[in-house]
């Protein structure tokens, strides 16, 4: 028994599986822990999240539902390889992380959860997310963390053709059925790769907290803030 922090409301938590991250369960809104410590960190950070203008890549499940509903700044994309970024597909605004078509500092935060391990630009994608943040705004994220080894790529892509480095392994994909091809695994140099690209300085947030329904591996939760004299600003700003 517990409380979530996404049903806002008295639950209980069940275990479907020994992998916690993906397996257990609050029987309210079938949420899953990341998603659960995500709201912890937003509510805790943000408080007045309901206020901003959000853009989330990618979501699925029970953090949209919240999101989509509580949120009127809220705006959310999916990834369509063959459908022009910025266009509606099957109800979905379509946009390339690492080629958003949105105007620059047009967000308080941009939320990705699970997503930047499948980019196979990741550089120019954070470049993106700074550029589309307005000074102060934050990138709020979830990744699997290997933060006691280097970062590990597992994927490149050469041309039009991808070459895999390491046994292709995919992870579920709310848009495709074929799943998302896990290209980074990211390690202890994650927060340095943020900083040297974009600027933003990371926290790490760990929560462990069986009464709100956060317990697993891989449970940490980012926050990427952008300053005045960010990376992207300063770029934008000696280019005009």
């Amino acid at each position: 028994m517990g409380f979530c922090p996404i049903c806002e409301k008295k639950t209980l938590f069940y275990k479907k599986a020994d992998w916690l991250r993906d397996n257990y369960h609050c029987i309210r809104c079938n949420s899953i822990p990341r998603q659960r410590a995500l709201l912890q960190v937003m509510q805790q950070f943000f408080p007045d999240w309901r206020k901003f203008n959000i853009h989330e890549s990618s979501p699925s499940g029970a953090t949209f539902k919240k999101f989509s509903s509580e949120c009127l700044g809220y705006r959310s994309s999916q990834f369509f390889p063959d459908i022009p970024a910025g266009t509606i597909f099957s109800g979905q605004r379509c946009e390339d992380l690492s080629r958003q078509t949105f105007n620059d500092e047009s967000f308080d935060i941009v939320i990705t959860q699970d997503v930047l391990e499948h980019l196979l630009d990741p550089v120019k994608s954070l470049k993106e997310i700074c550029r589309t943040l307005k000074p102060g705004g934050a990138h709020v994220f979830t990744v699997p963390w290997y933060s006691w080894q280097d970062t590990k790529i597992r994927a490149i892509q050469e041309d039009d053709k991808i070459v895999y480095l390491e046994e292709p392994d995919y992870h579920v994909n709310p848009v495709n059925d074929e799943g998302s091809l896990v290209v980074t695994e990211w390690g202890k140099d994650l927060i340095d790769t943020i900083y040297a690209s974009t600027g933003m300085s990371t926290t790490a947030i760990h929560i462990r907290d069986r009464q709100v329904g956060v317990d697993a591996k891989f449970i940490e939760v980012f926050v990427s803030r952008k300053l005045l004299g960010s990376v992207s600003s300063l770029t934008n700003r000696w280019a005009r």
